[in-house]
């Protein structure tokens, strides 16, 4: 038997039931990408060149101000925090991590805070943190604006959480006080309207990943926004000596990126939903009997579609979530299932499930938590 590039070097492929998680490698690009990457990778170009004009075509694309495909959606926390710290001043970019004299605070509710939010340190802003209970988290928000304030972060993916500032109120009261507001919405698509929604509703510059939903190389990410703020953006960025240049995105990434989210805006995705609905029933059916464990399908919120399938077990089951998780990374075949969006809960995200993956999910599942329980 051929060995594949994975096993050679002693890798072992899993079947990914976790979503777009980068760890498991995002998404899997359509062969039409593939082979726009291989063909933009045998010539070479000016790459501030490409940027600019690929920039434009995705605008138009999305009917956004403007835009830059970045080194994924981590870069653009970088890159967002730099230019709204430095803008497009040459002396201030290479003044940068050190933000002595700028406007270096980035305003982030704690609500919002992430692990991820370390990308917008390492820009060398400070983050500011609200929402504590000291007062009321508008009030807390707007006293916290000051003549340092460079930014207001905004997490998309919690935007149902009500005891955070709501994206509304964030926008009115960033922008009366002159202040840009980033929104991060890195997994948050489908829907197509996700890529607009927040620049039409005021938001200044908005981070997306390119290779989650929308299937680009896995290395890739976007950001659309604010002619002014982009064009920092790209000054901040490759191929210059900037805090953006080990951040570098490639010429032949670029072109599949535009490729891949032309794809993504002229997929069926009423297609996608009914794929993903019938890969959930045939788990549920699957698992049906399975003694004390309950399903319950469920969405993360407006900004994200994919029907998800949470597994909840009894009271006095003798298996662990993480028991169960690491026994199925572990197995053969390998299955990633999600342990973080529900508490004491596994999720199953179809999203990046292949045809008939389905089928080894359940099988897995059913034969993992009986041999535990």
């Amino acid at each position: 038997m051929t060995l594949g590039v994975y096993e050679e070097l002693g890798v072992i492929p899993i079947v990914n039931a976790a979503g777009t998680v980068t760890r498991y490698g995002g998404s899997l690009m359509d062969h039409d990408v593939i082979d726009v990457m291989r063909e933009a990778s045998q010539q070479f170009c000016l790459l501030d060149e490409l940027q600019e004009r690929a920039g434009i075509r995705i605008a138009e694309m999305l009917d956004v101000e403007a835009a830059y495909v970045t080194s994924s959606a981590a870069c653009g926390l970088v890159l967002t925090a730099a230019a709204c710290m430095a803008g497009s001043d040459p002396e201030r970019i290479s003044q940068l991590p050190d933000a002595s004299g700028l406007k270096d605070e980035i305003i982030i509710q704690e609500a919002h805070r992430m692990p991820y939010d370390q990308s917008i340190r390492l820009s060398g802003a400070k983050l500011i943190q609200v929402g504590e209970g000291k007062a009321g988290p508008e009030q807390e928000m707007k006293s916290a604006i000051n003549a340092q304030t460079a930014a207001v972060f905004y997490l998309a993916n919690k935007m149902d959480d009500s005891s955070a500032v709501s994206f509304e109120d964030t926008i009115k009261i960033a922008h009366e006080a002159l202040v840009p507001v980033i929104v991060d919405a890195a997994s948050e698509a489908p829907p197509i309207s996700t890529l607009s929604r927040f620049t039409r509703a005021g938001a200044d510059l908005v981070i997306f990943s390119g290779g989650k939903s929308i299937r680009g190389p896995q290395s890739t990410g976007l950001v659309v926004g604010r002619t002014d703020l982009i064009a920092a953006i790209a000054a901040n960025g490759v191929p210059f000596a900037t805090i953006g240049r080990p951040m570098k995105v490639s010429r032949e990434e670029i072109i599949a990126f535009i490729k891949a989210l032309d794809l993504f805006l002229h997929r069926d995705h009423d297609a996608d939903l009914n794929v993903w609905d019938n890969q959930l029933k045939h788990i549920e059916t699957a698992l049906a009997s399975t003694e004390g464990v309950s399903l319950r399908r469920f969405t993360k919120g407006e900004t994200y579609h994919v029907p998800l399938l949470a597994l909840e077990f009894a009271e006095g089951t003798s298996a662990s979530i993480e028991e169960i998780h690491d026994a199925l990374l572990a197995g053969a075949p390998r299955i990633a299932v999600a342990t973080h969006l529900v508490p004491g809960s596994l999720v199953v995200n179809p999203h990046s499930l292949q045809p008939g993956q389905e089928r080894i999910v359940a099988e897995r599942l059913k034969a993992v938590i009986e041999a535990i329980n």
